[in-house]
């Protein structure tokens, strides 16, 4: 079964942008995608998020290191590979600072399906710990307000032992409630 993804690739090679489209087709994916390869175009194409991101590292007019500076900046949790042909260690530390899920060598390019499976599947388990927080947060405001409510239904419930109290003993009659006489 195929997967669709609705992917952006920040490439200035369409020879490049075609082979990354085939490895996705490959492994199993239906990529609906859109190719950029400058700043202001990227900007404008994260506008409508798409699921994923494979970026290159090196063009002439824009780099993946921006890309992924620029995507961390927009806050938009949008899984961002960057594919390059010289990649070293010091730059994928560097683009993993910047944001990047993850980094491919072009010569490697067949890994390229599992690591777009473990990217997507990185923002689902982000989007379902998002959300189990949020319940949780409401669930914790419910039990706060219900908790007040209750405090304020025990307080109304002192006063009106305390005010009988007052009332049978200007009968002299003795208290019916055993209560704190001051709140």
């Amino acid at each position: 079964m195929n997967t669709s993804l609705n992917l952006l690739v920040v490439e200035d090679s369409a020879d490049d942008s075609l082979l990354l489209v085939h490895e996705l087709k490959s492994a199993g994916f239906e990529p609906v995608w859109r190719r950029v390869d400058t700043e202001a175009d990227f900007l404008a194409a994260i506008q409508e998020p798409p699921d994923l991101i494979l970026s290159d590292y090196s063009m002439p007019q824009f780099n993946g290191l921006r890309a992924a500076k620029l995507l961390q900046e927009s806050g938009r949790d949008i899984p961002f590979i960057l594919v390059s042909g010289t990649v070293g260690e010091e730059l994928a530390v560097e683009a993993m600072k910047c944001g990047a899920t993850d980094y491919l060598l072009k010569d490697r390019i067949t890994r390229l399906g599992v690591a777009v499976r473990q990217a997507l599947e990185q923002k689902q388990l982000r989007a379902e710990r998002a959300r189990a927080e949020a319940e949780v947060r409401a669930q914790l405001n419910e039990l706060r307000r219900w908790h007040e409510v209750m405090l304020d239904r025990e307080e109304h419930i002192l006063v009106l032992k305390n005010e009988v109290n007052e009332l049978l003993g200007r009968l002299n009659l003795p208290p019916r409630y055993s209560t704190p006489k001051a709140l």
